[in-house]
């Protein structure tokens, strides 16, 4: 439920909604949104049948900078259409925006430890929440997720703490970039 392609799909409507009250508008984003992660998801099969990839967490360090590239691909494909037809003071072209910066400083901080995109896309999740609803009870899931990723064996404390911080640091920037540019 705390996969980051999850946590993608309820994104758009959540920000689209509270910008718009609109939520029919805001479920046309959601499709949109959804068919670029059905093609994220459907290239990340094909890597773990093919090889590429050995499972669908990217556990292994070394893969990772393929997988990076693929996303930021989609990534920077997804903030020209949006901008190209709501223009950059569209929330949305912002935080894609924000997901390629993010993006990009995952992969850097990839040559030195494997940080953890579940935890940074979580803490970027709520970030959101809690700027856009004025809530922050999402961070209650946060302790259960960082736990289960040390007892999978998918990352240590120290990666867990990185993913969170460059998450947040990402998402913070982010808003304070989209707070200038509406003002």
């Amino acid at each position: 439920m705390f996969h980051p392609v999850v946590l993608l799909f309820l994104l758009p409507y959540l920000v689209v909604y509270r910008q718009t009250a609109n939520g029919m508008y805001a479920l046309k984003w959601v499709v949109f949104s959804a068919s670029f992660l059905f093609l994220w998801v459907i290239i990340l099969l094909i890597g773990r049948v093919t090889g590429i990839f050995s499972d669908g967490d990217i556990s292994h360090q070394k893969e990772r900078p393929r997988f990076y590239s693929v996303t930021l691909i989609l990534a920077f494909v997804y903030f020209a259409i949006s901008f190209f037809f709501k223009g950059i003071f569209f929330p949305i072209s912002i935080i894609a925006f924000g997901i390629i910066i993010g993006l990009l400083l995952f992969d850097a901080v990839n040559t030195r430890i494997k940080a953890s995109i579940h935890v940074g896309a979580y803490c970027a999740f709520v970030i959101t929440i809690g700027i856009l609803y004025q809530t922050f009870i999402p961070i209650l899931i946060l302790p259960f997720l960082a736990w289960s990723r040390i007892v999978l064996h998918k990352h240590t404390i120290i990666e867990i703490i990185t993913g969170g911080i460059l998450g947040s640091i990402v998402t913070i920037a982010t808003f304070l970039l989209g707070r200038y540019l509406y003002t």
